[in-house]
């Protein structure tokens, strides 16, 4: 394992199989200043990015997508530097779902520099060559889409890269953040009724999206912060904000007493980012008319009558559809970065794409299926 220094915070590259990764970021770093301080003239008519040509056959690389030139006025178009991975980007094309037509662009976030912006976007915050990260929330303009060297997205839904954490570390943040918020309990991030900060429970701690739930709970005054996660990442989530970790290793009798034993009349609030099941379990230890927000599927309504608990999927539209929050979120979380109270995923795991950039995601995204990740971010930089 390879320790990636920053100002104030260290971070862990993991290399496995991709040798030469390491100097390979070291030349990208070390020309990164000249490239970025000098106005960007060129942009092609075409680029390369990595297809769905139909739900059975393997990705195809392709040389000749168009890259937008015209923009909307308040659009940026950025040169993708690094992608992160999701479970998505497989699952949709394994399961046949959220593709719409072929050849068809996945890839919901990344990090890298901007390139072009329309009339109305703000130049002192964008200026050009500007290092920014993005979580794409909108799944049927393939403009957005990430698995292609230039994106397209609304610059008021964009990050800057924080100074401390950097472009690597910044592609693997925006989906995972925009579900984390997605998941708590607010319709602003200035209010939070007093009552629901009292306590959280979040099973999957140390998921990508637990882990930011955790630290944004904190952010936010919750008294109670309680992650159930794996025994070895119980350090890891205490220092990030969580109160109490409960081992999922236990059985679920034993996860509920605990609970109870924490906060013997309930729980105000649960995020369940694991299964229906432990969604399930989660309904049994929550106030009554509190709610359960599920990333992977929400008990039967019918058994949560009695306990007036209301279930609902995780709604990461929101981001995009309601410009007002999404603009408030983004600068909530700009801000929480800046003060190094909110931090990225500590493991990171590259995958190299600088020869082949169709490869590079591939062999992402099979590691990511086969594997899965825990307390880490998967990521090409290409």
């Amino acid at each position: 394992m390879t320790t990636l220094k920053r100002p104030f915070e260290q971070y862990n590259i993991v290399q496995e199989t991709i040798p030469g990764v390491h100097e390979e970021i070291k030349r990208f770093k070390s020309s990164r200043d000249e490239e970025y301080h000098n106005t960007i003239e060129h942009i092609p008519a075409t680029q390369k990015g990595l297809v769905v040509t139909s739900f059975s056959e393997d990705l195809k690389l392709e040389t000749n997508l168009p890259v937008p030139q015209k923009l909307q006025p308040y659009e940026i178009l950025i040169k993708n530097k690094f992608i992160g991975l999701n479970h998505v980007d497989w699952k949709s094309k394994k399961y046949r779902f959220s593709i719409y037509s072929f050849p068809w662009v996945n890839g919901r976030e990344s990090s890298g520099i901007v390139v072009k912006r329309g009339e109305k976007v703000d130049l002192k915050k964008f200026p050009l060559g500007c290092e920014v990260f993005i979580a794409s929330t909108t799944y049927r303009d393939l403009r957005t889409s990430t698995f292609q060297e230039y994106t397209v997205f609304d610059s008021r839904l964009v990050w800057r890269v924080p100074e401390k954490v950097g472009l690597d570390f910044a592609s693997g943040i925006g989906v995972s953040l925009v579900t984390a918020g997605a998941a708590l309990p607010l319709k602003n991030y200035s209010q939070v009724d007093s009552e629901k900060k009292q306590s959280i429970i979040i099973w999957g701690g140390s998921t990508a999206v637990g882990i930011f739930v955790v630290q944004l709970a904190k952010s936010l005054g919750f008294k109670t912060i309680i992650a159930i996660t794996s025994k070895k990442h119980e350090k890891y989530l205490h220092s990030l904000g969580a109160t109490h970790v409960i081992h999922r290793e236990l059985t679920e009798d034993m996860i509920i007493k605990t609970v109870k034993k924490i906060s013997p009349n309930g729980v105000a609030h649960g995020v369940d980012l694991i299964s229906k099941k432990t969604a399930t379990v989660l309904s049994s230890v929550l106030l009554p008319e509190s709610t359960l927000i599920c990333a992977a599927g929400c008990p039967n309504q019918e058994d949560l009558k009695d306990k007036k608990i209301i279930a609902e999927p995780i709604n990461l539209k929101r981001f995009h559809e309601d410009l007002d929050y999404g603009q408030e979120f983004v600068r909530y979380t700009s801000e929480l970065f800046e003060k190094n109270r909110l931090k990225p995923l500590s493991n990171l795991k590259l995958f190299k794409g600088f020869d082949n950039f169709c490869q590079g995601i591939r062999n992402g995204l099979r590691e990511l299926e086969e594997r899965g990740a825990s307390a880490e971010k998967y990521v090409v930089i290409i």
